[in-house]
């Protein structure tokens, strides 16, 4: 699903979105669309991602899941100029265990998850940019979410697995700029996903911005339903990616 922005607000950025559901379905309307209609207003082209779901944890569903994320960021890319897009200002939203997805890709843009059948996937994958809005990025018990990490991985996951997988431990210096938002009274997904991929993105020296909100719980979405300050994060998010391109310019 692909939304554009209206004739004059173009700001040349484009946003794959990638909305959580555990695994277990597709949040497309809460984190897809409303997000979507948001971001059009800023000026962003927004590219809705409906995934293949791994469901049972299996290595070809779970790297099918993958796979769908860097087809999409190369199939954007690789147009950029149809949807008036810069090649060099396109980024990937992750919601939730959406952000996993977000995450892999960023952390990891060139991994072989498919075949290559056409020349388009001869393009980069890697983000511009990122941002993970309540994120699930981390396999470790006591800050993943269990249910997640199930539909994704398997219930038997062996501690090398989770340490080789746990996206807090992946970043390296080529990892994108990332924006990270969190509720602290979130239920679902620990705020312990966005405080030590934080961490992992300062020690690496990655350009970061950290939001924490007191209230908000999970799944917010845009946040424009609640009377709460996390309504503002679209904004913020608009303003630090603004920042970025002004700084690649100079």
């Amino acid at each position: 699903m692909i939304y554009v922005p209206a004739a004059g607000k173009n700001n040349h950025s484009a946003v794959l979105i990638i909305p959580g559901g555990g695994f277990s379905y597709i949040m497309k309307d809460l984190e897809g669309l409303d997000v979507a209609k948001v971001l059009s207003q800023k000026g962003y082209a927004s590219f809705i991602l409906i995934y293949r779901l791994p469901r049972d944890g299996s290595d070809d569903n779970r790297n099918h899941a993958f796979a769908d994320a860097q087809r999409a960021m190369r199939l954007i890319r690789a147009n950029a100029a149809h949807y008036n897009v810069a090649a060099d200002r396109i980024g990937v939203m992750g919601f939730s265990a959406g952000a996993f997805l977000a995450a892999n890709l960023s952390n990891n843009p060139d991994e072989t998850t498919y075949p290559a059948t056409d020349a388009q996937d001869q393009t980069s994958a890697r983000p511009d940019f990122s941002a993970l809005i309540y994120p699930v990025v981390s396999l470790k018990d006591g800050v993943t979410h269990p249910g997640t990490r199930a539909a994704l991985y398997g219930k038997s996951l062996s501690p090398q697995l989770i340490e080789q997988n746990s996206q807090e431990d992946r970043v390296t210096g080529r990892t994108p700029p990332t924006f990270l938002v969190q509720a602290l009274n979130d239920g679902t997904a620990s705020p312990q996903n966005a405080l030590r991929l934080f961490d992992a993105l300062r020690k690496n020296h990655v350009p970061t911005e950290l939001h924490l909100f007191q209230q908000g719980g999970h799944g917010f979405g845009t946040g424009m339903k609640q009377n709460l300050p996390v309504k503002n994060w679209l904004t913020l998010f608009s303003d630090w990616q603004s920042s970025l391109v002004t700084q690649n310019k100079h």
